[in-house]
């Protein structure tokens, strides 16, 4: 019993580990056309969100938000796949 114990603290501290390896670690994600980059933790906490600036240009609103979904799709999917690498099966929502 002892060493079940044992062996779920060490798991525990495993995951804590982990955890706080993705809180620090920082993924991307960028539109189709590249014109918006988004950053956030690995665990999804929205960090920043880049803009071209020659997407002002085209004044095209309904692009620009379709660029900005797609690259908070593609971090969310990123962080995703890092928390997997490091803790297992999870699911990752940007906030």
């Amino acid at each position: 019993m002892e060493e079940f114990f044992e062996r779920a603290q060490a798991f525990e501290q495993q995951m804590r580990d982990a955890q706080g390896d993705l809180e620090r670690s920082v993924v991307t994600g960028r539109s189709a056309d590249g014109t918006v980059t988004v950053l956030a933790t690995g665990l999804g906490k929205l960090q920043a969100v880049r803009v071209d600036p020659a997407v002002y240009e085209q004044r095209d609103a309904e692009a620009l938000q379709e660029a900005i979904a797609q690259a908070v799709r593609a971090a969310a999917a990123n962080a995703g796949r890092l928390a997997e690498q490091k803790m297992g099966p999870v699911e990752i929502t940007l906030h």
